[in-house]
């Protein structure tokens, strides 16, 4: 009995492991987290403001998403096709007690409509960012701040960047295109 429980652990962990290494070739770019220092810079950066709605593209365990809404006052919405990630970031949320401004789905980035986002916060890689960003700019309020993390929208001038050129902010009131070397 004890040999059972014990080897039934051992393939749990064996698969669990695996999903982690293998679950982002299938659900989409690997999972590198933003440390807490740079997520502060980023939201200070795009000078959010309490009552906004956030959407976080692809996010992860959730901590985007909790520190808009606990430190910011931001209405967040996070965007995850990985369950495990939904899952994780669902109890996170929970266990913040923040589940009253953050609201999370199981979705894929290119099936989502982006309209009612005052900030989008992008870490996706440049290809990610080029196949989606057409379809986003169409959606977005004119209104609507993109703040990108790590990567910039190519084709597009952004409005501010940091000294370090890991924060890019671009707002849609600009009416710019996308890709427009394309």
């Amino acid at each position: 009995m004890t040999a059972t429980l014990i080897s039934i652990l051992a393939i749990g962990a064996a698969l669990l492991l695996a999903m982690v290494v293998i679950g982002p070739a299938l659900f989409g770019s690997p999972w590198h987290p933003i440390s807490r220092k740079d997520l502060k810079r980023a939201l200070d950066f795009c000078e959010a403001q309490a009552g906004e709605r956030l959407v976080d593209l692809g996010s992860g365990d959730g901590r985007v998403l909790i520190a808009a809404a606990k430190q910011y006052g931001l209405l967040a919405t996070g965007i995850e096709i990985d369950p495990l990630k939904v899952w994780l970031s669902s109890f996170r949320v929970r266990r913040e007690g923040v589940q009253d401004r953050v609201y999370i789905v199981q979705a894929d980035l290119f099936d989502t409509d982006y309209g009612e986002a005052d900030i989008l916060f992008v870490y996706l890689t440049h290809q990610a960012i080029d196949k989606l960003f057409p379809k986003i700019l169409e959606q977005l309020k004119p209104t609507a701040k993109i703040l990108c993390y790590r990567f910039c929208i190519r084709g597009m001038t952004p409005d501010k960047v940091n000294a370090d050129k890991t924060l890019f902010l671009y707002t849609r009131n600009k009416g710019a295109r996308v890709n427009q070397f394309r």
